[in-house]
C-alpha cells in the first residue's frame, strides 16, 4: 500500500479520463442488450390485448449498474497499473479499447433484440395515434447504436492518444538532452617564482 502511494499516477488519471465516455458506451449498449417494457394482457369484449409499459425500476436499476461494471474494471486496472510507473498508461490504455471493442461487437444484435421488445417503438405509442408517435419501430435503437458508436470511436482515439504521447516521452527521454560540452579547464600559472627587479 505505502509503494502505491508513492507510484506514479499516470494510468489512473488516464483511467480517469477514459472513464467517462466508456460509461456512456455502455450505458447506450446495456439500454439496448437489456431495457424492455412492461406488459400486460388485458381481456377486453373476449379478446385478449396486449398494452406495453414503461421499464420497471428494476430494469433501470439494472442498465446503470451493467453499465458501471467496465468503468469500474477499468479503474481497478488503472490503479493496479500504477505499479508499472508510467508504463501502466499502456495497460490502461488497451484495457479500454478492449472494454470498448467488447460492447461495439454486439451492438446489431441488442438493436435487433430491443427493436422486438417495442415492437410500436420506444414511445410506446402505435403509429396509429398520429402525430403523437414520436419514435417509430426501430428509429431509437439506429440512434442509440450510432451514439455508442461515436463515442467509442472517441475513447478509442482518447486511449490511442496517450499512448501516442507515452511513446513521445519516452523517446524523447530516450533520446535525452545532450547538454553543452564543458568549458576547458584555465590554464595553470607557470609555477616559476617572479624575479625581483634589484631595487
Amino acid at each position: 500500500m505505502r509503494r502505491l502511494r508513492t507510484a506514479p499516477r499516470a494510468p489512473l488519471a488516464v483511467a480517469g479520463i477514459l472513464a467517462t465516455p466508456l460509461f456512456f458506451v455502455a450505458l447506450m449498449a446495456m439500454s439496448l442488450a437489456v431495457e424492455k417494457p412492461t406488459v400486460h394482457h388485458i381481456v377486453k369484449h373476449g379478446k385478449s390485448l396486449t398494452t406495453f409499459g414503461d421499464p420497471s425500476g428494476t430494469t433501470e436499476a439494472e442498465i446503470w449498474l451493467l453499465a458501471l461494471v467496465p468503468v469500474v474494471a477499468l479503474v481497478v486496472v488503472g490503479t493496479g497499473a500504477m505499479y508499472l510507473g508510467r508504463r501502466g498508461v499502456i495497460l490502461t490504455s488497451l484495457t479500454s479499447i478492449a472494454l470498448t471493442v467488447g460492447l461495439l461487437v454486439p451492438l446489431d444484435g441488442w438493436v435487433h433484440d430491443h427493436t422486438a421488445r417495442y415492437p410500436v417503438g420506444v414511445d410506446l405509442i402505435p403509429p396509429s395515434a398520429g402525430s403523437e408517435d414520436i419514435y417509430l419501430r426501430g428509429e431509437w435503437e439506429g440512434t442509440a447504436r450510432h451514439t455508442a458508436q461515436q463515442l467509442g470511436i472517441a475513447t478509442i482515439a482518447i486511449a490511442a492518444a496517450a499512448l501516442a504521447i507515452l511513446a513521445l516521452l519516452e523517446v524523447r527521454r530516450r533520446r535525452g538532452i545532450v547538454p553543452p560540452p564543458p568549458p576547458p579547464p584555465p590554464e595553470l600559472a607557470t609555477g616559476g617564482v617572479p624575479t625581483s627587479t634589484g631595487f
